[in-house]
């Protein structure tokens, strides 16, 4: 039930970002049916179905193209709801399929590889293998260059619901992205955090269940529209992080977070949104100076 719409004209006129307010709603939405099981062969694979083990430089050169990730990660989770389903009906059959088709969307996913490589890092640390950790820290370094949201760091603006337009700077702590305000409000002052994110999993529809409380995602929703140069358009999937936005009231005073996302619209457009208070802040590159690109410089390194 739609209550209100606003959008917002970014990148120059090529994206469309809606925001549509709505009431609660019983039910959930439930995707298409079985998965017709793909039968095409793994990368490495033999025609007798042994597969060699895949370097790990091997699996770089597999990956899809970053703007393809949302779609092949959508895929991926209604395959494995769609494997769920096989199991508890027993049909082994399309199960064994359903799961090679989902081994195969995972190779072509950094993420997934990365998840992995965090696992076995952490079993490394636990049974003191340094050296063996060592070389899994630096693949997850390497991992960074092929993954959209370790891309962002340097300066940004965006406009601000009652406080107009304002630049945030953002960096990397580990694995969470920082922006920090450069242009300060009478809510928020330059030099504070107006939003921070985990990147270590993109957020999947779903997930809101068992992550978040799900009353703080009812109420909001963002799409994306790519509109061409003849007036046409299509709606586009993009990358989006769960977070936390800082809000406080005047003066600074009782500045807290609450549950926030961010979304990878390009890779010159982001955008924040603030849950609860259903407020979204798109946000758009400002061209590097010598201080951003070092910064950029220093975390591909």
């Amino acid at each position: 039930h739609l209550l209100t719409s606003r959008q917002f004209m970014v990148g120059a006129g090529f994206l469309l970002v809606t925001l549509l307010t709505l009431l609660p709603a019983s039910g959930h939405l439930v995707g298409g049916g079985r998965h017709p099981a793909s039968r095409i062969r793994a990368p490495g694979a033999r025609a007798d179905g042994a597969a060699a083990a895949p370097t790990f430089e091997s699996k770089l050169r597999h990956f899809a193209p970053a703007a393809d990730l949302p779609a092949l990660r959508t895929e991926a989770a209604r395959l494995e709801n769609d494997l769920q389903s096989a199991v508890e009906e027993q049909d082994f059959a399309a199960a064994a399929m359903l799961r090679d088709d989902i081994s195969q969307l995972r190779q072509k996913d950094p993420a997934f590889l990365a998840s992995n490589l965090r696992e076995r890092l952490e079993a490394l640390v636990r049974r003191e293998s340094y050296g063996e950790a060592a070389t899994t820290r630096d693949q997850l370094l390497v991992l960074r260059r092929f993954q959209p949201q370790y891309q962002l760091a340097g300066l940004w603006k965006g406009g601000y619901p009652n406080h107009g337009e304002a630049t945030v700077k953002i960096h990397y702590e580990g694995d969470t992205l920082v922006a920090v305000k450069m242009t300060g409000d009478e809510h928020v002052p330059a030099g504070e955090t107006t939003f921070r994110a985990d990147l270590t999993t993109p957020w999947q529809e779903g997930a809101s269940v068992e992550e978040i409380d799900e009353e703080e995602l009812v109420g909001v929703r963002v799409e994306v529209v790519s509109v061409g140069s003849d007036g046409t358009s299509q709606q586009r999937e993009v990358e989006r992080y769960q977070g936390e936005g800082r809000i406080a009231a005047r003066g600074f005073q009782h500045a807290h977070y609450v549950p926030g996302q961010l979304f990878l619209m390009d890779n010159d457009v982001i955008g924040f949104l603030w849950l609860q208070l259903g407020t979204f802040v798109v946000f758009n590159r400002v061209q590097d100076g010598p201080d951003e690109m070092i910064e950029r410089r220093a975390v591909d390194a």
